[in-house]
């Protein structure tokens, strides 16, 4: 059986191929498009996915994908009425891509396609929990999961059992760990959704000397559940993510992109900082408390903060943590497969994700001597592992006294899954590094990280069954607002 799970139109478009249960392939689209945080329909990436398992679509029994839009479109809808109407230039330039691409979301993969079978989607934070637990080795576990926002959730406590996922507890929008660490990457000079990596290596340079100012714009609780002070946002209604209030709370305005960073900005990095991993600890006890288990598997966009990692497994009660390596939406892809494999279709969960190995390699040679024949660099012979730098330098001019002492890298195998602490070098397989030692760093380092009708602090997810997912727009169970 082959299901395919598919993540797109928000940000990282990828694909993810199951067969019985077992990824063969799974690939973001901006690996052959070159687009970073490609979020267009992943094309590329599917066919990947299909020549790699060396099948047709026709032969695909499930598609999945990793959200509802109908229930994501009633959250924007309602926020702009709660808003209006100052979200009224957001509504404006939104809506036409909705009503266009992405209420159809089922008509549009056959359409692109050509497939005729059943389009499933679940919600996000589902598949984010899936992501993660379902192709860990554990067969009970917590599941915390953390971003920015899916349907109305940003943060959820799930129990995994078996093929099961319950949720427990979510928190909606607006209140967002994942927003508050965009809102300050964005206060901070960095783009959204794509450098917040830059807060959290900018963090180790500073001293929390903020502390008391960030924590105006967030409270939080004992259990981790936290509301979010929206006097200072904007991304509630607005195409920024702070206003002035933000602005006259920190007394400066925000840093010009590109332009110099002082100790000021390290100092609020390192404040919004320390103020996330404080939240996450408390969210991922709290998650111990409530479920008992040993094992914690984590998902979702503020899961790829390394920092707050590091303190989850040291600082909590838990024995094993597993983490899903492309925790944010580009793991959506993997989540609504594994889902649909084992928690609607209820087949056994035999294979567990022990590397992240999964994107196309490079042939034997074949990519890098189209590559270098662009230079007219002939290899002759020799394997291109040993000349690569040595042609290129050659080739290129004033090449060879940059790599004079630089890192020599060879590409072994498939392309790994899921992001890096720094994206540099995001489109690389495995990687055998040669380098001189780095020079000495400082030892302490830092890590990364609604509509006001909806209340903040965890809520009780009802334990009534779900509805199928089969149909489009499938509303979950209600929940008390």
């Amino acid at each position: 059986m082959y299901i395919l799970g598919i993540s797109c139109y928000y940000h990282d478009a990828a694909a993810c191929l199951l067969k019985d249960g077992e990824i063969v392939a799974a690939a973001q689209e901006e690996r052959f498009t070159r687009i970073r945080h490609d979020q267009d329909f992943p094309t590329q990436a599917i066919k990947y996915c299909l020549k790699e398992a060396g099948i047709t679509i026709e032969q695909v029994n499930y598609v999945g994908f990793y959200d509802k839009p109908l229930i994501k479109f009633e959250r924007i809808l309602t926020t702009y009425l709660a808003t209006w109407p100052r979200s009224f230039p957001s509504f404006i330039k939104s809506t036409p891509l909705w009503l266009r691409k992405k209420l159809w979301i089922p008509q549009m993969i056959k359409k692109e396609l050509g497939f005729e079978g059943d389009v499933l989607m679940i919600e996000h934070h589902l598949s984010h929990a899936a992501s993660s637990f379902l192709v860990s080795p554990y067969r009970e576990s917590a599941i915390v999961t953390v971003d920015g926002v899916g349907e109305w959730a940003t943060s959820t406590i799930c129990k995994g059992e078996g093929n099961d996922i319950q949720i427990l507890r979510d928190i909606r929008f607006p209140h967002s760990l994942g927003l508050l660490y965009s809102a300050y990457t964005y206060y901070l000079g960095f783009k959204v959704n794509s450098a917040e990596y830059k807060v959290m290596g900018l963090a180790p340079y500073g001293e929390p000397r903020y502390v008391d100012k960030v924590l105006e714009t967030i409270s939080y609780t004992d259990d981790g559940s936290f509301k979010m002070n929206m006097k200072y946002f904007a991304y509630d209604y607005g195409l920024e993510m702070t206003n002035g209030h933000f602005e006259r709370l920190f007394g400066r305005p925000r840093r010009e992109p590109e332009s110099k960073l002082e100790q000021f900005h390290k100092d609020v990095a390192m404040s919004v900082q320390k103020v996330t991993e404080e939240i996450v600890l408390r969210m991922v006890r709290h998650a111990y408390q409530l479920t008992g288990s040993k094992n914690l598997c984590m998902a979702g966009g503020v899961a790829l903060n390394c920092v707050a990692n590091g303190r989850v497994v040291k600082e909590t009660p838990y024995k094993d943590v597993f983490i899903q390596p492309a925790a944010g939406d580009a793991g959506g892809a993997v989540g609504v497969a594994t889902y649909i494999h084992h928690s609607v279709l209820k087949n056994e969960r035999k294979w567990e994700m022990k590397h992240a190995y999964f994107g196309p390699e490079y042939g034997a040679d074949a990519e890098l001597v189209i590559a270098l024949d662009l230079h007219a660099v002939a290899l002759d012979d020799a394997p291109v592992a040993d000349l690569l730098l040595l042609r290129l330098a050659e080739a290129v001019p004033g090449l060879a006294v940059a790599c004079a002492g630089a890192k020599q890298d060879e590409h072994r195998g498939r392309q790994r899954r899921g992001g890096q602490a720094s994206n540099r070098h995001r489109h690389r397989g495995h990687r055998l590094t040669a380098a001189p030692p780095a020079p000495a760093r400082r030892p302490r380092c830092g890590s990364s990280a609604g509509t006001r009708a909806r209340g903040a602090g965890f809520r009780t997810r009802p334990s009534t069954p779900r509805r199928s997912t089969r149909r489009r727009g499938a509303l979950p169970p209600a929940a008390p607002a």
